[in-house]
C-alpha cells in the first residue's frame, strides 16, 4: 500500500503578510494628549468633530468662532 504524505498547502502565491501599522493612541486634535476614543478624538474633541469645529485631521475650519459660539450656546440650554 502506497503511504499518503501531508504537505503543506501554499497560500496560493498571495503576498506574505506586511509589518501591521499602528493605530495612534492619542485624539488628533491639536495640542490635546488625551488618549483617542471613537475615530482618533477624545471624547470631547469628538463631540467637537460632530459639530464642525474640527476637521478629520484635527484641525479648526476657517469658521470656528462662529461655530463655536452655536456649540456653547447649545451646551448651556442642554
Amino acid at each position: 500500500m502506497a503511504q499518503k504524505l501531508k504537505h503543506k498547502e501554499s497560500n496560493g502565491g498571495a503576498p506574505a503578510p506586511g509589518p501591521v501599522a499602528t493605530l495612534p493612541t492619542n485624539c488628533k486634535s491639536e495640542g490635546c494628549k488625551k488618549k483617542s476614543e471613537k475615530m482618533d478624538f477624545c471624547s470631547e474633541h469628538y463631540d467637537w468633530f460632530k459639530w464642525g469645529l474640527l476637521t478629520r485631521e484635527g484641525k479648526k475650519p476657517i469658521d470656528f468662532d462662529k461655530k463655536y459660539q452655536a456649540y456653547t450656546k447649545h451646551k448651556k440650554v442642554a
